[in-house]
């Protein structure tokens, strides 16, 4: 069953399923940032899953540490080239340039597989108070140029973030910093939110050392050759709309890490069937950023393995809420709900990969409640019709959801949906400024964006935030709150124990459940094809692949 076979199969499954109700069985639980892991069940079941052979797809973050070093070449074809490989003073975060900084650039702490903070460039920290945290760093870190790291660099580094990424999650948590000695390094946060600590291993906070970028002559020219770092891998050249190609570097000062490669090439191409063909004809091993629903009907192809994981983030319904829509209309909100059928939303959504979201966050997340039983989410036509009589529009309503053009085949899946309770959904998937344009001014009676709860900052969930909102700065939502759910928004990210955090996030759940503000789809995917065999699939946070692990 290959390709286009596969995809018909899929296809008509989901067809199936829209029509007649799917079941299926439940998930996992596991944490990227939170007190929580694995089981040994499910890694044991991941390792079949790798050994099984055809039509079986792998797990990342399942394979043992590279142990061995060697002079050979790994070449990664990336989805699109980066505008900047230091995202920091050029205000930007791109997923391409993350990868990239992640390999050359270490940051203050990193984040275990069990979501526990733990020492990287610091040794250790202590929060003064709800604001401040204070580092102790290495002695022994040495950067490209050979200088040793003091907290000048941390400082200098910081003030980077702050000045020119302001607008970003780099720099509009951060007021800044203060060495106060050679070893020692204060930071300062604009409010309490615990979990900004594990937020500053994310890839775009790499420390940098202050005379590379000097010497560079502007922040400009360092942009596109960072000499910069002291991470796993050193920076050698960027061929512009070619390459980038990156050397192990030998001086790490982390003697258990083991670079398998010793060089790292990445290419770019924003066509995915070009990518697959580069792993598949041996001129790459590594292709990432796949579509999932794409990365299914490669499964059983003998020359590659297939990537799918669940990142921890849930795509959701949104409905605008404002004065004068008809979705706000509690009503229109609730038949639209009952419209839908989850399960083939999902299959369609996951490639068949995961099962429908009956919680805000994934159920591979510390902070999943489920909030949903599927019986009760199970498609009830009759009953959108009797909703959509009550509110005045017994012959049908006219409505319109934005998205991106990648969300096509699931907005067509809501649409049919829809339309079978008298809602003529009509779809607008403009190009990306367009979609930011009119997901910022509210053009939209239902939109899809997703969230990821396991870092508990301050940019989660900011649809619902008051400020944000009355600032016109929020992107999709319902463009309204309360004070309650604003409050509540603010403990979940204040909270000093998880558990009370989960707690206030159920809270939350069950307010919008009962006034139907916005409906949990499915858990969103991420899919990469690699060479057969290539073991080391590790990611980063938010899903992005950490290319600096891979190994034969």
């Amino acid at each position: 069953m290959k390709g286009k076979k596969f995809m018909a199969m899929f296809l008509a499954a989901a067809m199936a399923c829209t029509v007649m109700g799917c079941s299926s069985g439940g998930g996992t639980d596991s944490s990227d940032s939170a007190p929580a892991a694995k089981t040994d069940t499910d890694t044991d079941k991941a390792e079949t899953e790798k050994t099984e052979g055809n039509g079986q797809f792998i797990e990342a973050n399942v394979d043992a540490p590279n142990t061995e070093v060697t002079d050979e070449t790994i070449r990664i074809v990336l989805a699109s080239e980066p505008s900047t490989l230091w995202g920091a003073p050029a205000g930007k975060i791109e997923n391409e340039s993350v990868y990239i900084a992640d390999a050359i650039m270490d940051r203050l702490v990193a984040v275990d597989e069990n979501g526990e903070v733990i020492p990287a460039l610091a040794t250790e920290w202590e929060w003064v108070d709800d604001t401040h945290c204070r580092f102790k760093l290495r002695d022994d870190v040495v950067y490209t140029n050979g200088q040793t790291m003091t907290a000048d660099d941390v400082v200098y580094t910081v003030g980077i973030w702050r000045e020119y990424s302001a607008n970003t999650d780099t720099g509009q948590f951060i007021l800044g910093a203060v060495a106060e000695d050679e070893s020692t390094v204060v930071i300062e946060f604009t409010q309490k939110a615990p979990d900004l600590l594990a937020m500053l291993a994310w890839g775009n906070f790499g420390i940098v050392s202050q005379a590379e970028v000097e010497a560079a002559g502007s922040l400009e020219a360092v942009q596109s050759n960072p000499v910069i770092g002291c991470g796993k891998y050193r920076f050698v050249e960027w061929k512009s709309g070619e390459s980038i190609i990156l050397e192990r570097n030998e001086n790490y000062w982390d003697k258990d890490f083991k670079g398998y490669y010793k060089r790292i090439e990445c290419t770019f191409t924003n066509d995915a069937a070009a990518r697959k063909l580069a792993v598949d004809s041996g001129d790459a091993q590594v292709a990432v950023d796949m579509p999932v629903i794409q990365a299914v009907t490669y499964t059983e192809d003998e020359k590659i393995d297939v990537v799918i994981y669940d990142f921890g983030q849930v795509t959701h319904l949104w409905f605008n809420m404002t004065e004068g829509k008809a979705t706000a209309d509690k009503n229109i909100r609730e038949a639209i709900m009952k419209s839908i059928d989850y399960e083939a939303l999902a299959m369609v959504g996951t490639g068949g990969t995961a099962e429908q979201a009956l919680g805000f966050a994934s159920p591979s997340s510390y902070y999943f409640n489920e909030t949903y039983t599927k019986e009760e989410r199970k498609p009830d036509v009759e009953g959108a019709k009797a909703l959509l009589a009550e509110a005045g529009y017994a012959n049908g309503i006219d409505l319109t959801i934005l998205g991106t053009a990648d969300l096509i085949p699931m907005y067509t899946v809501i649409q049919e949906n829809c339309r079978a309770a008298g809602i003529n959904l009509t779809l607008n998937t403009p190009d990306t400024a367009s979609f930011i344009s009119d997901a910022f001014s509210g053009n939209y009676d239902m939109i899809t964006i997703g969230w990821i709860m396991d870092n508990r900052n301050p940019s989660i969930i900011t649809s619902l935030d008051k400020g944000t909102i009355e600032a016109g700065f929020a992107i999709g939502g319902p463009k309204v709150t309360t004070d309650e759910i604003d409050t509540l928004r603010k403990d979940i990210i204040a909270a000093e124990d998880p558990q009370i955090a989960k707690e206030k996030l159920a809270e939350l759940e069950n307010i919008m459940k009962s006034d139907c503000i916005q409906a949990n789809l499915y858990p969103e995917m991420k899919a990469a094809i690699v060479a057969k065999g290539l073991k080391g699939y590790n990611t980063l946070e938010r899903g992005f692949t950490c290319i600096t692990d891979f190994y034969k």
